[in-house]
């Protein structure tokens, strides 16, 4: 008596689609694949040490995931008839700002001068200056650089005006945080007068 045993390369049908989702939040990704023998699924976060998940399910649970979570997340199912197959799913991870450095420099008049702020968060943050509560804008040899995780503000020409406290307002739709930075007046040295009288 024969009996035939039919064996199928193992393939990914349905895996999860990339998702944003705000810091905190419980995520279930899903991977179903078909094959036979029924293949085996492990998930992996492709970060540089590449942690593996513990267990063998099509349904991989992260629960209040952090911003170090974020990133690409692999499924690869496998039987021992062809090679593995692998899908990849996105996990993009929204929080809100925090200043992680906000330099205060000091200039003498008439130089230049300038005050960096910069800002960790998902989606990247949109940068505010303020003076006294006044809001600064690029005007009046003032001008403000933002790119990416910074903002800069520069002043072309100082004056004893410029001098004192500022603020840096870093703001995405998950929150709002501040800092202050201090532009300090820089007394160059005085040369001695080499012919006195």
């Amino acid at each position: 008596q024969l009996s035939f045993v039919f064996t199928v390369p193992p393939k990914i049908s349905n895996i999860s689609s990339d998702i944003t989702v705000n810091e905190g939040s419980n995520v279930t990704l899903v991977c179903m694949a078909n094959g036979r023998p029924e293949p085996v699924i492990t998930w992996r976060h492709l970060t540089p040490t590449g942690r593996e998940f513990e267990g063998e399910e099509e349904y991989l649970e992260i629960l209040g995931i952090t911003r170090e979570q974020s990133g690409k997340y692999e499924c690869k199912a496998a039987n021992e008839v062809a090679s593995a197959d692998v899908k990849q799913v996105r996990v993009t991870v929204n929080y809100p700002p925090t200043i992680t450095e906000s330099k205060s420099n000091e200039a003498a008049t008439g130089r230049q001068a300038l005050l960096r702020c910069e800002a960790s968060a998902v989606p990247t943050p949109d940068f505010e200056w303020y003076r006294d509560d006044t809001r600064i804008n690029s005007a009046n040899g003032l001008e403000i650089k933002s790119t990416g995780s910074q903002s800069l503000l520069m002043v072309a020409n100082v004056t004893e005006e410029h001098y004192g406290n500022y603020t840096c307002v870093a703001a995405n739709k998950l929150g709002v945080t501040n800092a202050s930075l201090y532009l300090y007046k820089r007394v160059l040295p005085t040369l001695p007068n080499p012919f006195p009288g």
